[in-house]
């Protein structure tokens, strides 16, 4: 009987149907291939004590001039920097800072929402909250800087007092906010104090009169992100929902101090980046979307241009607006959401000249772009490009399956990192079903392959600074990822997941010898159809040799079968991949794909599959 070589290449293919992944690798879940082999993504663990409080968006890690490691995560509301990789948070946000969206929303146009207001983003409810004046409202704990900014719209509820027992469901412009006071443009009572001791008072952010934002006319308000450099040993951050341009200096992790403004550096800008000359440089800066400023040579407290300093700014041609810069090899790159613009360091006079490199190749998101080894490679809409000297499109192989399965109104929330150790850039993104991270898609740019799998991590930054890549999880806790293989057995323990989502917010360490037949697969491989029968011929399989070093920890084989790429699937029983490397199945059928999964937390590799058969008739 002869043996047919199930052998497919490297990589998911999913841009049709699954008759047109024919010989190709169809779906995946934390599967990788390394020299051609099929095998697990690496595992995971937790190595902060407790977490930080909500989804951290950008991550940035660098070491101080005593080498500590640190790692800066940016969320909504707060700055958090770790010393090390485990341990607690240190809550180094700035003072007065103006937090931002959790998640983007979807805006509804001019007329189309409520003529009052509703509430849509932020609310807090507490027992704390009265008002201090006709305009004012003031809390004796709740920090009103973590949940509101100017010019928000609120809605005010739950005040009463025995004059009038007013409501206040009116939405009220913010005009000022502080710790513990914030500053209304309308009257919310003209008699009596309102907000007795015990009274439960709830303020939402709300939209007023159909707006869908108060400072814009957007359809979608994305959620809040970061921009982070260094300068040295100094971290730059700047919120896209505060605009200022910080820095936090090392040293600050033994005291109570914060991050701080830098001095005259512009405000309301979108992005920050440090040249390799030592200029600071915005983008978007002073609320123009178009307008590059830079600082004095190694001074970023000095931005007015003059004849005794090199600071300048200029306005770049596009249509777009800026939204993120990056060092690319010698010069830095910049994207609007409509092109792309080089930023190259000329000398004096003119110290930086501009030009566009590329149209209709805008990033997706602030941070769907990544740079290494001097070339760049980013997400658009609907498309993927890379830079090595000229802008092109990258190829994708389960482009299709993406956009298809994306999640747009939360797109802001979309980023990319490298893991060089594998040779790969990973871009998460939410799903349609879901409105926080849940997928990924990986570009092996060493072997030119894609895969697809199931990971929520909000941010995610590759090894370099630290040892291995480090993630954020749904769950606010740090994880350390490609942890070393190990050749334990699982401990009895650790039960397996309930779910993709499950196991990826638990430790997962890749043991080798323990069968675990029973389990859900979540890790697995599925390919194509092979069309193995002409007319009512059909082919039957008897038995797989398999080239793996599994051994008994659970790898096993299922198969699908379907008369016509219509006809319904049926999925055979699953088979255990036999320790000596013969393994007895029967299969049947004309269009036949299999399956190899494993159990959450093993280890294995396996290369070429051949399958014993024969011809036999339709039944």
């Amino acid at each position: 009987m002869p043996l047919v070589s199930l052998e497919l290449p490297a990589g998911v293919y999913r841009n049709g149907t699954k008759l047109q992944s024919k010989g190709r690798w169809y779906d995946a879940n934390m599967i990788r291939w390394k020299n051609g082999r099929l095998r697990p993504i690496g595992g995971w663990e937790q190595t902060d004590t407790s977490g930080i409080t909500d989804a951290g968006r950008t991550m940035k890690a660098w070491k101080d001039n005593s080498g500590n490691k640190l790692l800066a995560i940016g969320t909504a509301t707060k700055l958090w920097v770790y010393q090390g990789n485990s341990g607690t948070a240190y809550d180094a946000t700035p003072s007065a800072f103006n937090a931002g969206r959790v998640t983007a929303l979807s805006g509804l146009g001019f007329g189309a929402g409520p003529f009052n207001g509703s509430g849509v983003d932020v609310t807090v409810t507490a027992t704390d909250i009265s008002i201090g004046s006709s305009t004012t409202i003031v809390s004796t704990s709740t920090d009103f800087t973590e949940l509101f900014s100017a010019p928000d719209l609120i809605q005010a509820s739950g005040f009463t007092n025995s004059a009038n027992n007013k409501t206040y469901s009116n939405s009220h412009r913010i005009t000022a906010v502080s710790a513990n006071s914030m500053t209304v443009d309308g009257t919310l009572v003209t008699t009596g104090a309102d907000g007795s001791a015990g009274q439960s008072i709830t303020l939402s952010k709300a939209r007023g009169y159909g707006e869908d934002l108060s400072t814009g006319t957007s359809l979608i308000l994305g959620a809040n992100t970061w921009s982070f450099d260094v300068w040295g040993e100094y971290l730059i951050a700047l919120s896209k929902s505060d605009g200022k341009i910080y820095e936090f200096r090392p040293n600050y992790l033994t005291t109570s101090s914060k991050a701080t403004v830098i001095s005259n550096a512009p405000t309301n800008s979108l992005g920050v980046v440090v040249s390799k000359e030592r200029y600071l440089v915005a983008i978007g800066a002073s609320n123009d979307p178009r307008k590059v400023a830079w600082s004095d040579q190694e001074d970023n407290t000095v931005w007015s241009a003059s004849a005794t300093n090199s600071a300048g700014s200029f306005l770049i041609d596009s249509a777009g607006e800026l939204q993120v810069a990056l060092k690319v090899g010698d010069r830095i790159l910049m994207w609007t959401d409509v092109d792309c613009h080089a930023l190259d360091y000329v000398g004096p006079p003119y110290i930086f000249g501009r030009r566009k490199i590329g149209d209709a190749c805008g990033v997706i998101s602030p941070q769907s772009v990544v740079s290494f080894r001097g070339i760049s490679a980013w997400m658009s809409d609907g498309q993927f490009w890379t830079y090595d000297g000229v802008v092109k499109p990258l190829r994708c192989e389960v482009q299709s399956y993406v956009f298809d399965d994306i999640n747009l109104v939360q797109k802001s929330k979309i980023y990319a990192t490298t893991n060089q150790q594998f040779g790969e850039i990973w871009w998460f993104y939410c799903s349609k079903s879901s409105d926080e991270i849940d997928r990924y898609i990986i570009w092996n740019y060493a072997e030119n392959w894609w895969s697809i799998g199931q990971m929520p991590r909000t941010s995610f930054i590759d090894s370099g600074v630290y040892d291995r890549p480090m993630g954020l999880g749904t769950d606010f806790k740090l994880y350390e990822h490609e942890s070393d293989a190990s050749t334990a057995t699982r401990p009895s323990s650790i039960g397996p997941p309930s779910s993709a989502s499950d196991m990826c917010l638990r430790d997962r360490k890749l043991y080798r010898g323990t069968d675990q037949t029973g389990e859900t697969g979540f890790v697995y491989a599925e390919s194509g159809p092979f069309e193995i029968g002409i007319g009512e011929r059909r082919v039957q399989g008897n038995q797989l040799i398999t080239d793996t070093d599994a051994g008994t920890n659970g790898l096993r084989f299922a198969f699908k079968q379907q008369a016509t790429p219509e006809d319904a699937e049926t999925t055979s029983d699953s088979y255990d991949i036999a320790s000596d490397g013969y393994t007895d199945i029967r299969v049947q059928g004309r269009e036949v794909s299999f399956k190899v999964e494993s159990p959450f937390d093993q280890n294995w590799d396996i290369g070429n599959i051949r399958m014993d058969v024969k011809q036999v008739g339709k039944r």
